[in-house]
C-alpha cells in the first residue's frame, strides 16, 4: 500500500497499475492491461503531484490481514491524511505478492 500510494502522489501511473489487481487477477498478469492502465491513469495523477511533498516519508501501520486479504480500516498513517485515502482500499495476495484493489 505504501508503494502504491507513493507512486500515486509522484504521478507514476505505470507503477500504480503494476501494484493493482482486478477481478482476483494481478493487472500485470493480464496481457496489455498494465500498459493500458498506465497510459490512462498517468494524466489523472498529474493533479496529485502537488501532494507528493505532503506524503514524503509515508508510513502505514495496522493493516488487518486475514489469509490473502488485507484491509486498512484501522490503520495509522504518517502523514495522518493518508489514512483517509487507504481506508477505502484493500489488498489481496496473489502468487505471494500483494496488490491493491478496491474495497
Amino acid at each position: 500500500m505504501t508503494s502504491w500510494l507513493g507512486a500515486m502522489v509522484s504521478g507514476d501511473g505505470n507503477t500504480v497499475c503494476r501494484l493493482m489487481s482486478t477481478g482476483g487477477k494481478a493487472i500485470p498478469s493480464i496481457p496489455g492491461a498494465a500498459a493500458a492502465c498506465g497510459k490512462k491513469i498517468t494524466p489523472m495523477l498529474d493533479q496529485l503531484k502537488e501532494l507528493g511533498a505532503a506524503f514524503k516519508g509515508l508510513q502505514i501501520t495496522g493493516a488487518t490481514v486475514k489469509g490473502d486479504t488485507a484491509t486498512f480500516d484501522s490503520v495509522t498513517t504518517e502523514p495522518a491524511l493518508a489514512a483517509d485515502v487507504v481506508r477505502s482500499f484493500k489488498a489481496v495476495r496473489i502468487g505471494g505478492k500483494w496488490y491493491v484493489t478496491q474495497g
